[in-house]
């Protein structure tokens, strides 16, 4: 497998600039001078406009710009240790350790677990602070090659088992999730187990990231004295979770205030009032937003409908380039034509090149002809669950059909959502 990071990634004790903006692009200039990835203005914009959704700068000096993009073609993560230091938007000031974790749009799952491995690491305080020691770029690689070692990696993902939980200790089950499912995600998973043996609490956590996810017991579920939701995207089968006393928050609160976390689920669960996760649609979706402020929320919705479009627009892309690559550009203007009128037993003039270019081109074509609607359904599930698919979809097809585009399909799976749940909440 190839290695995540090589010498040539590491800028030790260097000035990059005063903002996430210029760091980012500096170390961006280094994946691409690496052969890394192709396009820096690309991957630079991807980088950002994941910043832009929540900033990545954690307590303790630590910021950790990622994406996935189309433009990278190995998983590579590049490390800067700055002189003085860049804004990341940490509430305890500037970043002096920043791991730009960069993974190709289509990555496999083995590649993300080296990735979320090395995230999981930065919450230990050891880590950080052995990489701020290190004395060249050579004892870095060291440092996060050991990190990321799949015995490590597969022991921290690995579920305790139920046996080690003393009789009289409580369990908390916990989801986080992000947008990327990269970084946040798994960081936030071993901040609030660490908090649990802290508060002589069994947390137990299901992380719905990248690089997969186990899902919870049902028995340790029932078995749950509460439930921590830290997403910034839906939980995926909430309904699992119904009549438990829920704590919500965007994942990074579970990175900067772990211990905050789990005390309140902890205080939930001696509460009959407290906030419960409900096994129905609309209830389901009222307790998230009573739990969460309502910017937060919105942006929960958004990003759970921007995460199921993505697969479309990394398929299309794919595809039609590979159109442009066996029928060249010009493939554009006689593909339905090509798809129409041939076959593989009545090839086109330019053979089978040309008509294999023309059947990939459509299907792209065709793959990101399904972005709004898939937009749109998935914003409208985040609001009312499966009730709100059908409408969603329907309204994003409409929305496509009649030239709205993607700002028609933002508002019509708003609609279609929020209308769904109406209805769910008047058949209750």
């Amino acid at each position: 497998m190839t290695d995540l990071l090589t010498p040539q990634l590491v800028v030790l004790d260097a000035d990059l600039g005063r903002t996430s903006d210029e760091v980012v692009r500096a170390l961006v200039e280094l994946v691409v001078a690496s052969g890394r990835a192709s396009d820096a203005a690309g991957l630079h914009a991807d980088a950002m406009a994941r910043e832009a959704q929540s900033a990545t700068g954690l307590p303790g000096g630590l910021a950790i710009p990622h994406c996935r993009s189309e433009h990278v073609s190995v998983p590579t993560l590049a490390v800067a240790r700055l002189a003085p230091g860049a804004d990341f938007g940490a509430k305890d000031g500037a970043a002096d350790l920043v791991f730009l974790l960069a993974a190709p749009a289509g990555g496999g799952s083995e590649h993300l677990k080296l990735l979320s491995a090395l995230a999981r690491s930065l919450v230990k305080p050891d880590f950080p602070a052995a990489l701020r020691a290190a004395a060249d770029a050579d004892a870095v690689v060291a440092l996060v090659s050991a990190a990321v070692a799949p015995p490590a990696a597969a022991a921290a993902a690995a579920p305790a088992p139920a046996a080690t939980a003393p009789p009289a200790q409580r369990t908390v089950v916990a989801v986080t999730a992000c947008p990327t499912g990269i970084a946040h995600t798994y960081m936030a998973a071993d901040a609030l187990i660490a908090a649990g043996e802290r508060a002589g609490v069994r947390v137990v956590v299901e992380t719905q990231g990248s690089s997969g996810s186990t899902p919870l017991e049902p028995a340790v579920i029932a078995g749950a004295a509460a439930v921590v939701f830290a997403t910034d995207v839906g939980v995926k089968n909430r309904e699992r979770f119904a009549g438990k006393p829920v704590v919500a928050s965007g994942v990074k609160r579970a990175i900067n205030e772990p211990d905050a976390m789990v005390a309140e689920a902890v205080r939930a669960a001696d509460d009959p009032a407290a906030a419960r996760v409900s096994g129905t649609a609309a209830a389901a979706a009222e307790t998230g937003s009573v739990d969460l402020p309502w910017g937060v929320r919105l942006r929960q919705i958004l990003l759970t409908g921007v995460s199921y479009m993505i697969p479309f627009v990394a398929a299309g892309g794919l595809l039609i380039a590979l159109g442009f690559l066996l029928g060249g550009y010009q493939i554009t203007d006689v593909a339905d034509a090509v798809v129409l009128e041939n076959s593989l037993a009545n090839l086109p003039d330019g053979g089978l090149s040309t008509y294999l270019g023309a059947v990939l081109f459509k299907l792209g074509a065709l793959a990101f002809s399904f972005l709004v609607p898939a937009l749109a359904g998935y914003i409208a599930y985040a609001i009312a669950d499966r009730p709100g698919l059908a409408p969603g979809f329907t309204v994003g097809a409409i929305a496509g059909f009649v030239g709205a585009g993607f700002l028609g399909g933002l508002v019509g799976g708003l609609l279609a959502g929020f209308a769904a749940l109406w209805i769910s909440r008047l058949r209750v």
